[in-house]
């Protein structure tokens, strides 16, 4: 499902023009599951992020809208990054590559090993403004993350997804999210 960044360069939508070398947008989401019995379980899929019980899943979106990238599900404590080192995505980047993110992907170094390069929006630090640059580079940036968000929502109005995700379904929630991913690919594209 994941295409090489040619594939779409003759097509990339204008949000997407100031982006050279543009791979995906990334981000990760959970999905609220039931609360287990066995409280060393129970530990480990508590997202403090959530305040829930939830599994959770990276998901990776090209340019036009499509879903390229979903990763398995993790329990809910686990972090952005450890994700990413886990689930197999940096198989998929090549040299040259540019995956857009948002602020909590501290995955620069992970990225740089395989020669890509990730686009977060800038950090204010100590300061209390961001310079011009800084805030024009965040406006680009968020106007094409919002497409992740949109796709990502998209994937949870699906009924088994929507609310908790029963135990007794554990064993085939990866894909459920999967076929609920593909699904979306068939809807009316998100991004023109």
């Amino acid at each position: 499902m994941f295409p090489e960044r040619q594939h779409f360069r003759n097509n990339l939508p204008r949000v997407f023009k100031t982006f050279k070398n543009i791979r995906c947008t990334i981000d990760c989401t959970e999905f609220f599951v039931q609360m287990p019995r066995d409280f060393r379980r129970q530990g480990n899929l508590y997202s403090s992020y959530k305040n829930h019980h939830t599994y959770k899943s990276l998901i990776g979106v090209a340019p036009n809208g499509a879903i390229v990238y979903v990763s398995d599900l993790f329990e809910g404590s686990i972090s952005d990054r450890a994700i990413i080192e886990e689930s197999g995505f940096l198989n998929f980047i090549n040299p040259g590559d540019l995956i857009l993110a948002d602020r909590g992907f501290t995955i620069e170094d992970l990225l740089m090993a395989r020669q890509a390069v990730l686009n977060i929006p800038p950090f204010l630090g100590k300061r209390t403004k961001f310079t011009p640059e800084e805030e024009l580079k965040t406006r680009r940036i968020a106007k094409a993350r919002i497409h992740v968000e949109r796709v990502i929502e998209r994937v949870k109005k699906f009924k088994l997804l929507s609310g908790n995700i029963p135990l007794s379904l554990s064993p085939i929630a990866d894909q459920m999210v999967f076929v609920a991913s593909c699904l979306v690919n068939f809807q009316e594209p998100l991004v023109k």
